[in-house]
């Protein structure tokens, strides 16, 4: 109902005009027409002549043609202060640069949009210097230099004052020495060793030196002895971070051989401690409870996995004293009160538990719904569509950015209106983030639609946050590959919000989220003919990668779904590597086990979207004990 009545609205909107001798037709071919003139020489009045500058693109053809005008300053400046959007933005940068290869330094400073990349701050600086603000610029210098990696080019002119100047100081650069080698940036770290004038820290420089190259070195007995006792200090503490991270056993030998010989504060014992109770939980070893017991401080993360390496030693009183140690805040999670109650039914409190699990039991969440496994409950979807008034909807569709991307569609430009639809968000409150969360549903854009109620802090649209797309791709699938439907709903949902041409920073593709070359891969082991990136985006293939690859986890990782969905998102490898026990396993303790954040919120998701999905699809043969069976792993499994 609400689809058709946003469908009479914006017909009304965009007809009304149109009924006005035609003229919104006119205006769009008179707009196609000027693109096309935008190469050719003229004035931006003879491109626009006969366009009227109420149409709705028109602050569009503007932008394009003043990104090939940069000289036209006084235009982009009514431009600028006329507009707000994705596109002002892109042509303040465009002409930024201009300025700034201009030299013209005051109107650099004067339109600087306060980005916050290191180039761009390296920019602003040097224009001020050049503007004869030199001290203000030098000052602030400062803390760009201070950074653990190379700076880029842009910085080049700026930084090489700075080091004539009295502002760099020798105590400077042994601040960013010891950035440089926490960042494990070597040869950044041997330049600035040899700016260093200081005789003592020229030789502490060196020892610093070898424990990047060998963390190893400071074993040896009297390795250290030329240097300061602060120096030591700061050096175990940085050595024994690193070899932790290479072989905790190795690393929790050395502490014990070696902690007597530096003078440690209590904070740089605390730190090393912590380092190695964290790895030896990271590897589920029961180790990890005795280097917990004798952390002095525990901040957010030594506090919540100090209750995760007592949930895997299954010491039920130690978790219920692990669970107090959080804030009181922290304990309202759902995770934590999930887990109370879990130690209080093991310590024969069912009365408590129960009462906990019946709370948790009403949400539609991961914890929610084992929850409702325990209490042989239904699970609670909780679905409560929003509810748009029409007025408000005709307003917010009338509003000049919905009036261009609504243009923006008519012209076969989807994919602009779309991106311009990030900039519009910005600017809308949580009534009209609704609004335009059941505007973008209607249109197909179900990504956006979901992003908005994100925003709103709205979670109880169930039909518009799960949508059913993409229907016969993954029926055909399933059945294809003896999986079932609502776990390719539950990838596809979490993996890309259902955007068809979805492209992550690491380069993952579509709606699965397939590298590459991992399609290669599974095309080979397919038997199918090479394939392009382009080819890879289209949801038959990408499906068809994805739902083969997640069958090909769950084959090898015992039809246990929850360690397919892990290692369909970390990789099998590493799964391997958190199986690391020849013993059996509770999957929830394992899955709240898992080291990786992202990887342990994944695998919450992907089983819960899967169980809501099964619920759309009004079947009722999966539970979330179905996929949250024990693990008992096999060697088979661990090579």
């Amino acid at each position: 109902m609400l689809k058709r009545c946003v469908g009479i609205i914006l017909y009304c909107c965009l007809s009304v005009q149109a009924m006005a001798a035609l003229s919104l037709t006119e205006q769009r071919q008179q707009f196609l027409k000027a693109e096309k003139t935008l190469l050719s020489k003229g004035t931006f009045s003879q491109i626009s002549d006969g366009l009227d500058s109420s149409y709705p693109l028109y602050f569009y053809l503007e932008y394009q043609w003043l990104s090939k005008h940069l000289s036209e300053t006084k235009h982009i400046k009514q431009f600028l202060k006329k507009h707000q959007s994705r596109y002002s933005q892109r042509l303040k940068r465009k002409w930024l640069n201009r300025l700034y290869k201009q030299q013209r330094w005051n109107d650099f400073v004067t339109h600087f949009n306060g980005a916050k990349s290191t180039s761009m701050q390296c920019r602003y600086q040097w224009a001020n210097y050049q503007r004869n603000h030199k001290t203000q610029a030098l000052k602030a210098t400062r803390q760009i230099w201070l950074s653990g990696k190379s700076l880029p080019n842009d910085c080049n002119s700026l930084l090489q004052v700075f080091k004539k100047s009295k502002y760099l100081t020798q105590d400077l650069i042994w601040q960013r020495f010891k950035l440089a080698i926490k960042s494990r940036e070597k040869k950044l770290a041997i330049f600035l060793s040899k700016t260093l004038t200081n005789k003592q820290r020229q030789k502490h420089a060196k020892f610093w030196l070898k424990l990047l190259k060998n963390p190893k070195f400071l074993v040896k007995k009297g390795s250290l002895s030329k240097v300061s006792r602060s120096q030591q200090a700061e050096m175990m503490v940085y050595a024994m971070r690193r070899l932790v991270n290479q072989d905790v056993d190795k690393a929790a030998n050395i502490w014990q051989q070696r902690r007597g010989a530096f003078k440690l504060t209590a904070s740089q014992i605390n730190t090393i401690e912590r380092s190695i109770a964290l790895q030896y939980t990271f590897n589920k070893s029961p180790k990890a409870n005795k280097y917990f017991k004798r952390l002095t401080h525990l901040d957010k993360t030594s506090r919540t996995w100090s209750v995760r390496a007592a949930l895997l030693a299954e010491d039920w009183r130690l978790v219920q004293k692990r669970l107090k140690q959080l804030t009181k805040e922290e304990q309202e999670e759902n995770r934590w009160q999930y887990w109370q109650a879990r130690t209080f039914f093991k310590l024969g409190k069912q009365d408590k538990a129960i009462l906990i699990f019946k709370k948790l039991a009403s949400q539609r969440s991961y914890y929610g719904f084992i929850a409702a496994d325990f209490l042989q409950q239904k699970y609670a979807l909780n679905n409560s569509p929003i509810k748009v008034d029409a007025e408000k909807l005709k307003q917010l569709l009338k509003s000049d950015d919905f009036l261009i991307m609504q243009e923006f569609m008519a012209i076969e430009k989807t994919k602009t209106a779309q991106l311009y639809w990030w900039s519009a968000l910005k600017k809308l409150k949580q009534p009209q983030l609704l609004i335009a969360a059941k505007i973008a549903q209607t249109w197909g854009w179900d990504k956006q639609a979901m992003i908005a109620v994100a925003r709103a802090k709205h979670w109880n649209d169930v039909d518009l946050r799960f949508p059913m797309n993409f229907v016969n791709e993954i029926k055909q699938n399933a059945k294809n590959k003896a999986l079932a439907e609502p776990i390719i709903y539950g990838l596809i949902r979490r993996e890309s919000m259902f955007d068809e041409l979805a492209k992550s920073p690491v380069g993952a593709l579509g709606l699965m989220q397939v590298m590459p070359q991992t399609g290669k891969q599974i095309a080979k082991a397919m038997k199918l003919k090479k394939h392009s990136s382009k080819q890879l985006l289209k949801a038959s293939l990408n499906i068809n990668f994805g739902s083969f690859y997640y069958k090909q986890m769950l084959d090898k990782f015992d039809s246990h779904f929850a360690l397919a969905a892990a290692a369909y998102n970390a990789g099998p490898h590493r799964v391997k590597r958190w199986l690391s026990q020849d013993v059996a396993m509770a999957a929830d303790i394992w899955v709240e086990s898992i080291p990786y954040k992202e990887t342990r919120e994944y695998v919450a998701a992907v089983l819960t979207y899967a169980l809501i999905y099964q619920q759309k699809l009004t079947e009722k043969n999966m539970r979330m004990s179905f996929f949250l069976k024990d693990i008992k792993i096999r060697q088979d499994i661990l090579k």
